[in-house]
């Protein structure tokens, strides 16, 4: 009789370290606190945590870095493209756009490596950049179960870039 083991779920499914670029640097260094954002890094793990960041700030033995989020938000190298388009954009844009902002922070709880890069108004819409990929899948997943409408996903072979595209 063979016995298959049960397989374990990676917590972090958010982080996958072995294609980023921006994440490699980091996973030598121990201890780190972001200068631009605060985040910090300890235990292999980035977390937002102002009063940790304050203590940690302090010691000298802290390395003071940029974070993989900040650099790609300075290189402008996004990991996911969001595109919203369509009339019901227009009539409910305020909406949406509270609904975007409540997904980034819903997923910066989980990994605040996961960040909106820039919101740009479009011909034919709105064009949202994001760190990286998984954010702008929750973004696409959360307008369709929000609104309905139609959210197509688009993953680059090369690159880690996912495109969505969502419209009602």
């Amino acid at each position: 009789m063979d016995i298959k083991k049960p397989q374990t779920l990676n917590k972090r499914k958010s982080i996958d370290n072995t294609t980023d670029p921006y994440l490699i640097s980091e996973a030598v260094i121990g201890m780190a606190v972001c200068r631009k954002c605060h985040a910090v890094f300890m235990n292999k793990r980035w977390t937002l945590n102002e009063a940790l960041y304050e203590k940690k700030m302090d010691e000298k033995s802290t390395r003071k870095v940029v974070c993989p989020a900040c650099r790609k938000v300075k290189d402008k190298f996004p990991g996911g493209v969001v595109r919203i388009k369509g009339e019901f954009l227009a009539e409910h844009k305020s909406e949406i756009m509270n609904l975007i902002k409540n997904e980034e922070q819903r997923a910066k709880g989980f990994n605040p490596l996961e960040r909106i890069m820039s919101i740009s108004n479009i011909k034919s819409g709105i064009e949202i950049m994001t760190t990286n990929e998984k954010l702008a899948q929750r973004i696409g997943k959360r307008l369709q179960k929000t609104y309905q409408g139609r959210v197509y996903y688009k993953w680059s072979d090369d690159t880690k870039l996912l495109r969505a595209e969502w419209e009602r």
